[in-house]
């Protein structure tokens, strides 16, 4: 072989050293930018699967919060119902005992007190409203000048009095005094409604 093939030959061989470098140097390259860019996907999936996660997780604690609180007002509906029927069914016993006391025999003298103490708060020309069926009970028992009127808007028993000239009013009849029992019933009797 002569220098000239010689040289050609190495020239060749220089070549295609420079080629197979320049080859693995494109191919360091490339799979160093698949790398980056599969990074980069990744990187950015796992944002996306994070910021969905948290989306989904506050969208369910609000899902979960909401029927909470549905729950929440549900019990505390069901919880004043069954407040307000203790409370009615309560009444409604006392009412049956106020009756059954205005038809007993210690009424009269409770009637007649209750008349002296509003005919004494009254003054003369003071006015007493009782039951047509309470009259008798009071007949000849008021003060001189208090005069005693039938009133039979009073259903339980008790009196009202009035004074048109001094513009006293006062209720002492046993609905007045059962009514007057509600509310404090409702802050004392234990049925608080906490949820």
């Amino acid at each position: 072989m002569n220098e000239l093939d010689t040289r050609a030959e190495r020239f060749l061989e220089s070549i295609r050293a420079e080629g197979e470098a320049a080859c693995a140097a494109i191919r360091t390259e490339t799979d160093a930018e698949i790398d980056r860019q599969l990074d980069e996907a990744r990187q950015a999936q796992q944002a996306k699967a994070e910021h969905t996660l948290h989306f989904e997780t506050e969208r369910a604690r609000t899902r979960a919060n909401r029927e909470l609180s549905a729950a929440r007002m549900q019990a505390r509906a069901k919880l004043a119902a069954q407040r307000q029927q203790i409370a009615a069914d309560t009444f409604a016993a006392a009412r049956t005992q106020l009756a059954a006391f205005a038809a007993g025999k210690d009424y009269a003298a409770w009637l007649q007190a209750s008349a002296a103490a509003l005919a004494e708060t009254m003054g003369e020309s003071g006015t007493l409203y009782a039951r047509t069926a309470d009259l008798p009970l009071l007949q000849g028992k008021l003060p001189a000048g208090v005069a005693l009127t039938a009133d039979d808007t009073i259903t339980l028993g008790g009196l009202r009095a009035a004074n048109p000239a001094t513009g006293l009013a006062a209720d002492d009849t046993l609905e007045a005094r059962l009514d007057a029992q509600h509310d404090w019933f409702l802050q004392n009797a234990g049925l608080e409604i906490t949820i």
